[in-house]
């Protein structure tokens, strides 16, 4: 059996101790590139690297190297970059994504690379603004942003956004659920996350990615997956079950309603699910209406009493409902105590942002 390389050393060191880095990096096979001075990553997010540079380093150090590209990736800096200095921006990112796997404990710093403290607190923006008109990276990973094949669209630049959220969800998703989710990056996360992009855009590319998706989120057999689970790789045909839940704790309108509708059915077209349970909530499960494949599903109006939006959570286990995504559309005023088994996206209408699964920040104007 051939020595593992350094990279693939390093991949597994990011699986078994930082799984957000890990889950994204897994969706973008790294390219092996002479002509790549260290590590690089282009405007549609592919990340490439210089065999001999990597093989040059510690495992650590890779391990590093690694997650670095993925933080370029992770904030789109060379799809963004636009007219901006090439090497103040990529400067600018460095300090940004170096400041932040600083802080979550990510690897050995290779020499010479940027590093600012406090960078992780700023926007790359508001560092570059900040910087001199010719910042000295000492060498390090050095400029690390490239420009390969045609140039980005404006349409391919809405989507690699979308899709690079949607991505950052799933894999913080991940590393909470094994509980290797540094506190230092949770806010960092939300921040990449929230979007002025409409709700039900974002909730369409989360959940055909269940779908499409070149990895199923999938729990393994708990008998060879005891501590731990990382996406595997299958493309799923369609998905199974999926969970609507709507709020009807006195505060849904007609108008609510009819919007819901026209988006969901989009969606649930797109994903094609075996079966879809929409569940009307307030201190219970009050309704619960099944629409089966080749059915359009709608949510009818529903005025229910108070709000216990985790009581859905039992009324699946207890009807041995086991969805690949629940989604919960409310306005964020419920207690929120123990996470299911299954994803959990919430599209709250106010500024409350759950504290586990996915929120999605919900308006009826969009």
């Amino acid at each position: 059996m051939a020595t593992p390389t350094v990279l693939e050393k390093a991949k597994v060191s990011l699986v078994t101790t930082h799984p957000f880095f890990a889950s994204i990096l897994m969706k973008r096979t790294p390219i092996a590139d002479n002509t790549i001075k260290t590590a690089a990553v282009d405007q549609r997010g592919q990340i490439y690297y210089n065999p001999e540079f990597v093989e040059s380093l510690t495992v650590q150090q890779a391990t590093f190297l690694l997650a670095h590209e993925v933080g370029h990736v992770i904030g789109q800096h060379a799809a963004r970059r636009g007219s901006r200095d090439p090497k103040r921006w990529n400067y600018a990112g460095d300090a940004w994504i170096n400041d932040m796997l600083k802080a979550a404990d990510v690897g050995e710093f290779i020499d010479g690379v940027v590093d600012i403290d406090g960078s992780r607190d700023k926007s790359v923006d508001e560092i570059y603004n900040n910087l001199p008109d010719n910042p000295d990276d000492g060498g390090g990973i050095g400029d690390d942003l490239i420009e390969r094949g045609e140039p980005v669209t404006q349409d391919e630049l809405a989507r690699i956004d979308a899709e690079t959220r949607v991505d950052i969800a799933q894999a913080a998703q991940a590393a909470k659920a094994v509980g290797r989710m540094p506190n230092a990056l949770s806010d960092i996360v939300a921040d990449l996350i929230a979007s002025h992009t409409p709700w039900y855009d974002i909730l369409e590319r989360y959940m055909v990615s269940f779908t499409k998706g070149d990895y199923t989120w999938s729990r393994p057999n708990r008998r060879f997956a005891p501590t731990h689970y990382l996406p595997t790789v299958g493309t799923l045909a369609r998905m199974g079950d999926i969970v609507i839940q709507v709020d009807v704790s006195g505060s849904v309108s007609q108008r609510e309603v009819d919007h819901y509708n026209g988006h969901i059915a989009r969606i649930v077209e797109m994903c094609s699910p075996e079966r879809v349970h929409v569940l009307y909530t307030d201190t219970s499960v009050q309704r619960h209406d099944v629409f089966e494949v080749g059915e359009t599903p709608f949510i009818s109006m529903y005025s229910g009493g108070g709000t216990d939006m985790e009581s859905g959570f039992a009324y699946c286990a207890d009807n041995g409902i086991t969805p690949d995504v629940f989604v919960c559309l409310t306005d964020g005023y419920t207690d929120f105590t123990s996470p299911p088994d299954f994803p959990v996206v919430w599209c709250i209408s106010t500024d409350v942002v759950a504290p586990y699964g996915d929120t999605i920040k919900f308006e009826v104007n969009q």
